[in-house]
């Protein structure tokens, strides 16, 4: 029983890690580049296969409050567009 509790501590512990790595795809591409350069001056950069389309609309949403609040300019339209494209091509799909 202590072992498989280990076993599956240890495997939430790699997925939390891989999650927020900064390895991103397509790294070169415009998008990522946008990505990088306005979201990982306040936290990691999350993979985009960690959430589905969905849900990163409602994150860069969120992230409006964050930047006024950090007193950051915010995301402008064609920055919000870029960066919503590229997460959403990586994004999580649904299975099925």
């Amino acid at each position: 029983m202590a072992r498989r509790l280990r076993s599956v501590v240890l495997g939430l512990l790699c997925a939390s890690v891989t999650a927020c790595e900064t390895s991103l795809p397509e790294p070169d591409s415009v998008g990522a580049q946008l990505y990088r350069q306005r979201c990982s001056g306040c936290h990691r950069l999350y993979q985009p296969g960690l959430l589905t389309p969905e849900m990163w609309q409602f994150m860069l949403a969120r992230m409006d409050t964050e930047f006024v609040r950090l007193g950051r300019p915010p995301l402008s339209e064609t920055e919000r567009r870029t960066i919503l494209g590229y997460l959403n091509t990586h994004a999580q799909r649904p299975a099925g």
